[in-house]
């Protein structure tokens, strides 16, 4: 019981600093690329934090299994780089597998908290975020003063000289857009965005609209006090799958199989848990002039490929091409099957030696008895 208690406690300080760490590389990341979108317009400032924070909760059930992973990778080879694990074989106390493999089982049902709970309620609110947007009145923070933007995939050209962020107002408002049958621009003195029926509007006071054919320079001029434009949803780094915002307790019952392949998912990140608590166990079996780090490079090798199997596999299902009751587990069986080879490989290995020794010395007798 001692033991297990000094074991947890080293898992758990290199999983807390670990995970820290990962948790800050991809807060980096995210709110990098957020900026880059907000500066263009792309994606209003307002939204940054709340979508970081979404996208963290939904996304900390794929770098907790990797966190917890390398965790006990760094603290057995502490272990074994120090003779702790020997002084413990030379005492006769074994290595506590059932204890490694208990913590797994216990942090597997808190990674399964993120993944069946609440995981799928950030991908939810994200889509009402995405959704929603458009309820936002007079919200200027997505154009930016004194650059082209474009929308509708290219279709259409939108500048703006100036923005009075007071007033949330816009002024010296250009539009160009090519639509099959015509060419529009328009000009305005003004502008401002409003909200009607869920959906974002951006209203050009006091201008002109030209239109013409393709090819044409028969332009038609309409003068305008006010004109409205129906903004195109944007947030394009906000993707919300549908199935990754649906409920658990929904996936149970369906068969359609991207249903089943979203819940075998989630319940596939835990079970990875317990799996790579018990690969990290013979993997992380070092001598003391390897060091505690030896061994890092393969257990991440083997985690990339377990998950982009995992992937894989889940497209598979998805489009039909496996059976449901095949999934996604042939990976986990797959994994399985390399952690048991590990745990008797010693045992394989002197088996081997045993039956080349016995050879070895039949032939010496044979060579005597001539």
């Amino acid at each position: 019981m001692i033991i297990s208690r000094y074991l947890y406690r080293e898992i758990l300080y290199t999983l807390l600093a670990l995970s820290t760490l990962l948790v800050l590389i991809y807060i980096s990341h995210r709110f990098i690329a957020y900026l880059v979108q907000a500066s263009v317009g792309d994606l209003p400032v307002a939204f940054i934090f709340q979508l970081l924070a979404l996208k963290l909760l939904s996304d900390l059930m794929l770098i907790m299994p990797l966190g917890f992973f390398l965790a006990l990778l760094l603290s057995l080879g502490r272990l074994y780089k120090d003779n702790e694990i020997t002084a413990m074989a030379a005492c006769g106390i074994p290595m506590p597998t059932k204890s490694i493999i208990s913590f797994g089982a216990m942090f597997a049902v808190f990674v399964s908290i993120f993944t069946l709970l609440a995981a799928p309620w950030a991908e939810s609110q994200i889509a009402l975020l995405q959704s929603n947007l458009g309820t936002v009145a007079a919200e200027v923070s997505g154009v930016a003063a004194g650059r082209f933007k474009g929308f509708s995939q290219g279709k259409g050209i939108f500048y703006v000289e100036g923005i009075d962020s007071k007033n949330n107002t816009m002024q010296n408002l250009f539009v160009q857009t090519k639509l099959p049958h015509k060419h529009i621009i328009m000009t305005a003195k003004s502008g401002y965005k409003t909200a009607q029926d869920g959906e974002l509007f951006m209203v050009l006071v006091d201008g002109y609209r030209y239109e013409s054919p393709p090819g044409s320079l028969n332009y038609v001029v309409t003068k305008f006090a006010e004109h409205q434009i129906r903004i195109p949803k944007q947030m394009g780094v906000v993707e919300s799958d549908e199935t990754e915002a649906i409920p658990t307790k929904k996936l149970l019952f369906s068969q359609e199989p991207a249903l089943q392949a979203e819940l075998q998912w989630r319940l596939a990140l835990p079970l990875s848990v317990i799996l790579l608590a018990a690969l990290a166990i013979p993997l992380s079996h070092t001598n003391p002039r390897q060091g505690q780090y030896s061994k890092i490079l393969a257990g991440i090798l083997i985690y990339l490929i377990y998950g982009n199997l995992l992937n894989v596999a889940k497209k598979w299902l998805e489009r039909g091409d496996v059976p449901t009751w095949v999934g996604i587990w042939w990976v986990h069986l797959g994994l399985l099957i390399i952690i048991l080879f590990l745990f008797y490989l010693p045992f394989i290995k002197m088996q081997v030696r045993k039956f080349l020794m016995n050879r070895q010395h039949k032939k010496e007798v044979l060579n005597q008895a001539q």
